[in-house]
């Protein structure tokens, strides 16, 4: 059975026997006993000595590894962690990554409590995706310093066995991702296309949060990110009347050209006051009501 050469430095446990990390649930341990036990079974694979050892060394780890006793016993006996995963998915990868960064940190901080409230949505080639819940959105800037980051970027690492970047987004899903690369693709051929007039702009409102209102939602996510001192009240009170401004002259400029579809452009407006006041822990209530009121002083 062959391992990665990173793994081959390993002490041999019968977690890496099985191929499996700290955390298997038994249900993964019985797949991945059968799947070895039909692989190197002397009767499949030969009649060779060393493949009868490897056999019985599938079994003893399933014994022990199935049994909660055992493996509870066993576990005691190894080192707290060992990296990098076997099986790394989005969910583990982040969280044992958390720990790592919680473990090097002297205390714990506004990082420590951005990550653990980070969700973590999927890995694309080299990227992972994580979104922010909006009641934590004003703790998410944390991760974003060039420390921090550096640091997350190391743990991620060290617990993938590769190099990852990482990403917050604004969304709950794959879809929401998807939908966030589609508009970003869309607007990249755009700046190289050569302008065509009005009538080439996409229509506004047809797409619920796509095309303009989607570079708006982008804009609030990434000034705020970028915003320096924002852990003063006056710094986030100027950002909340730029963004809010930005929200103004899109709702102007798409609202009352020809073809827009009214229902649509009233959500994705929706949409986006709802994202601001995520970034700012806001009511969207009192998010909209400076809204209007900047639409009545025409304060843009």
């Amino acid at each position: 059975m062959s391992h990665p050469e990173s793994r081959r430095q390993r002490p041999i446990t019968y977690y890496d026997v099985l191929d499996l990390d700290r955390d298997a649930t038994p249900q993964e341990i019985k797949e991945a006993y059968y799947n070895l036990a039909r692989e190197h079974h002397p009767d499949v694979a030969s009649q060779d000595p060393e493949v009868a050892r490897q056999f019985a060394l599938i079994n003893e780890a399933y014994r022990t590894l199935s049994d909660p006793q055992r493996r509870h016993q066993y576990d005691r006996t190894l080192p707290q962690k060992s990296y990098p995963l076997r099986r790394p998915t989005p969910e583990k990868i982040w969280r044992e990554a958390t720990d790592v960064v919680l473990i090097r940190s002297d205390r714990f901080g506004p990082l420590n409590q951005a990550m653990q409230a980070a969700i973590p949505i999927t890995v694309d080639e080299d990227l992972l995706v994580i979104s922010v819940p909006g009641s934590e959105r004003h703790i998410a800037g944390h991760m974003a310093t060039a420390s921090n980051r550096n640091s997350i970027l190391n743990a991620l690492e060290l617990v993938a066995g590769r190099r990852l970047d990482f990403r917050i987004i604004d969304g709950a899903g794959v879809e929401d991702w998807n939908a966030i690369k589609e508009g970003e693709s869309r607007a990249r051929k755009a700046a190289v296309r050569p302008k065509e007039g009005p009538a080439a702009r996409p229509r506004p409102g047809a797409r619920p949060g796509g095309g303009p209102w989607d570079e708006v939602i982008q804009r609030i996510h990434r000034q705020y990110q970028e915003l320096s001192n924002r852990q003063h009240p006056q710094s986030k009170a100027r950002y909340f009347r730029e963004a809010l401004g930005w929200i103004v002259r899109a709702d102007e400029d798409l609202r009352y050209e020809s073809e827009v579809d009214e229902e649509a452009h009233e959500r994705a407006l929706a949409r986006a006051i709802e994202r601001l006041a995520a970034v700012l822990d806001l009511s969207p209530v009192l998010v909209a009501l400076h809204f209007d009121s900047m639409k009545r002083t025409g304060e843009v």
